[in-house]
């Protein structure tokens, strides 16, 4: 915001952004490095931040690792189910062909 000019200076950006965070009830804003020059924002809720908190507090993890452990166990969990509808798919079509074939 700062670099198009809407701000006067990075500070008056800086608090007009926590300004809009905070009428949003966002707790935490985490940034998710995706390659190299690819950075996204994650809010968290203050919901949000307790369910991690209490995870993090069971495993004796930092919020960011916590984070990071169910942000991996949930990719693995998608890759998984991708995988079996895939398999699924191709199950189907195999059966339809046998079925018309007959």
């Amino acid at each position: 915001m700062y670099d198009e000019k809407i701000f006067s200076s990075r500070s008056h950006g800086i608090e007009f952004c926590v300004r809009q965070i905070k009428k949003m009830d966002i707790e935490k804003v985490v940034l998710l490095h995706w390659g190299k020059e690819e950075v996204e924002p994650v809010f968290l809720s203050k919901k949000n931040v307790q369910i991690l908190s209490r995870i993090s507090e069971k495993f004796n993890l930092s919020l960011e690792d916590t984070l990071g452990v169910l942000l991996y166990k949930e990719l693995e969990n998608l890759s998984k189910n991708i995988a079996e509808s895939e398999k699924e798919k191709g199950t189907k079509e195999e059966n339809l062909r046998k079925v018309f074939f007959e």
